[in-house]
């Protein structure tokens, strides 16, 4: 069930995905008076279809109804096999396909060959462009509808063992001043000037018991733990512990601890993070400890004694307390909030890039495949709709630029091909482009499967 689950978050998440990056390039090949045989969501073997000329239709169309579609300039609509990408098969223009057929006839109007260099440029940029006005649109979206939510804070409320944050020696209590000379307003702030400067030793100036002194992160340990998906190990003041389910017939149950309770102390210490409460009931396995919890405005106290086994049954859950400023937008501020969002997604994962090509972030910590966009997705979906939709954000906008690079078989190395025949004035010669194309596709082949072994063993 957990696995049919994570498959159909893949599948929803991606097909959108791919389906508004080719729709991008059909509609500007429509646009041009370009022709499209084929529009696909996914790849291989079509498993079902529609055209103007045989309807839906499952399985693969014969070579002559193949033809017919041609013939009769009307796109043949499919979902192929597999869920992984998807094209569009404009005619006259040499794709994953390797169709050279045309090349024995003069150019037509309706073909991609027959258009001029600005033209081509619009249909191979369009599914890139179609990605980033996604992504505007779902940011856009979230602040109208769901405003934007700044903790208020720089205050650290909890650091956990053993993270980026524990490691640099930032205490509970300590005030974030400045980052790298920036003064961040909220916890949002401290979150993004992190994410600026990732690559870059981090300079904190921070205050602790009325004094003010650096801390420093290098540069590696950051970008270390990012690429291992591991957080920075910090919470803000107003941090609370909730109790979210508890089990009737143990200690906790008994004592009278319910649902929706806050955890104040535990013998008398200040309770931050869920990791913290826990570990500390099993420290305490055995022992009496004196809980102090908040209901409903009331403060409780009493005290219980930790199984054997470290547990008092309650499952927990972390809810803020502090200041939370909610901020409303209407639909051109939300557009403006989105697009800068948009814009500093672009910045911050274009950086990330950056750290790998440099060889400060390790390619097999930091590259994730299928498998691993599967179970995030899953998370995603878990967390509910606006988690799910900033993922698909994200996403889309990492398919933009992975796409718009001047890679063969990418749409970047297609629009570095017109580029270049604008620059030498001719086109380039067919066996070049078959030969470089085919190489681009080898080693992106290649580099699937790398990603594919990588999610397998991570």
């Amino acid at each position: 069930m957990e696995f049919l689950s994570i498959a159909l978050s893949f599948v929803l998440v991606l097909g959108i995905l791919v389906t508004i990056h080719e729709l991008g390039h059909f509609l500007a090949a429509r646009m041009t008076g370009m022709y499209a045989e084929t529009f696909a969501v996914g790849m291989g073997n079509r498993v079902v279809g529609f055209n103007k000329i045989h309807g839906v239709k499952f399985g693969s169309l014969s070579e002559e109804q193949e033809q017919q579609v041609v013939d009769a300039k009307v796109t043949d609509y499919r979902i192929a096999m597999l869920p992984i990408g998807g094209y569009v098969k404009i005619a006259g223009m040499i794709d994953e396909s390797m169709d050279t057929d045309y090349l024995t006839s003069e150019p037509q109007a309706w073909e991609f060959r027959s258009k001029n260099a600005a033209q081509k440029i619009f249909v191979m940029a369009a599914g890139v462009i179609m990605n980033i006005l996604l992504a505007i649109a779902i940011f856009t979206g979230i602040a109208m509808f769901d405003g934007k939510s700044v903790l208020e804070t720089t205050t650290i409320a909890y650091v956990e063992k053993n993270t980026v944050a524990d490691a640099i020696g930032l205490k509970s209590g300590d005030i974030v001043l400045t980052i790298n000379g920036d003064k961040p307003k909220s916890w949002t702030d401290m979150t993004i000037l992190l994410t600026k400067n990732v690559g870059e030793d981090i300079t904190f100036m921070v205050e602790r018991g009325g004094s003010q002194f650096p801390l420093r992160i290098p540069a590696k340990t950051l970008t270390d733990a990012l690429a291992a998906q591991q957080p920075i190990g910090w919470l803000p003041a107003g941090t609370a512990v909730m109790i979210n389910g508890v089990e009737s017939l143990k200690p906790a149950g008994k004592l009278g601890l319910m649902a929706g309770d806050t955890i104040l102390t535990l013998n008398g210490a200040p309770m931050f993070a869920t990791s913290q409460f826990a570990e500390q009931i099993r420290a305490n396995k055995g022992n009496e400890i004196t809980l102090e919890w908040k209901r409903t405005g009331s403060v409780m106290n009493g005290r219980l004694t930790p199984d054997t086994d470290g547990r008092i049954g309650v499952s927990l859950a972390p809810i803020f307390t502090g200041s939370l400023k909610k901020q409303q937008y209407g639909f051109f501020e939300s557009f403006a909030v989105g697009t800068q969002e948009m814009v500093s997604t672009i910045t911050m994962y274009v950086a990330s890039v950056a750290q790998i090509f440099k060889g400060k972030v390790s390619v097999k910590q930091s590259v994730g495949g299928p498998i691993q966009i599967a179970k995030m997705s899953k998370q995603a979906a878990d967390l509910g709709v606006l988690s799910l939709l900033r993922w698909m954000a994200l996403l889309s906008i990492i398919l933009a630029v992975m796409n718009i690079l001047p890679f063969p078989a990418l749409d970047g190395g297609h629009i570095l091909f017109i580029l270049i025949e604008v620059v030498i004035r001719r086109e380039i010669p067919v066996k070049v482009k078959l030969a470089v194309q085919q190489a681009g596709i080898i080693i992106l082949l290649c580099f699937m499967v790398f990603v594919f072994y990588n999610d397998l063993t991570r």
